[in-house]
């Protein structure tokens, strides 16, 4: 299933929207120390594995979906992207069109290390207009984690007859 018509809707709305998916009273699943990223980016420091994590290249590359992969995961071992029980993992597979990539990606959200969900794909328009891409990215990825968890557990409340 693609989700491109709904990642074209600004972020807000979805927000505003979904108040059955994110109640205020629920404590967030997956978010970002916003800070932190900026503090690592403007380190100077002699790892330039480092710096070059955090330059995102243009959206409308085909390796884009690549980069964002690597660059969440070491958001995970840089203490940047921060996940809390009953989600264990959060991670970016690419996504392909035909033989080649596309540019795009999925959110893959681990719960209780038992199940992985996946998001919809997200497409590399999504963050074209992005005047800090690195932080616009890390915004994506950890609203769309959280929301890909919290419509896991009211789906699977509405299939086991629990009401929400």
């Amino acid at each position: 299933m693609f989700l491109k018509a709904l990642f074209r809707i600004p972020l807000p709305w979805r927000r505003a929207e979904s108040r059955t998916v994110r109640s205020a009273t629920a404590e967030l699943t997956v978010w970002a120390d916003l800070a932190r990223l900026e503090q690592l980016v403007a380190d100077d420091t002699d790892d330039a594995e480092l710096p070059s994590l955090f330059r995102l290249t243009d959206p409308g590359g085909r390796d884009f979906g690549t980069e964002v992969a690597a660059f969440i995961d070491h958001c995970c071992e840089q203490q940047i992207l921060h996940i809390t029980a009953p989600v264990t993992a959060v991670g970016i597979e690419a996504t392909v069109g035909g033989d080649h990539r596309d540019g795009g990606f999925l959110v893959m959200v681990t719960i209780a290390d038992r199940i992985t969900v996946a998001s919809g794909q997200l497409i590399p328009e999504v963050f074209r207009s992005a005047d800090d891409l690195p932080q616009k990215v890390l915004a994506v990825v950890v609203d769309i984690a959280d929301h890909t968890y919290r419509e896991f557990v009211l789906t699977a409340a509405a299939v086991a007859g629990i009401p929400s």
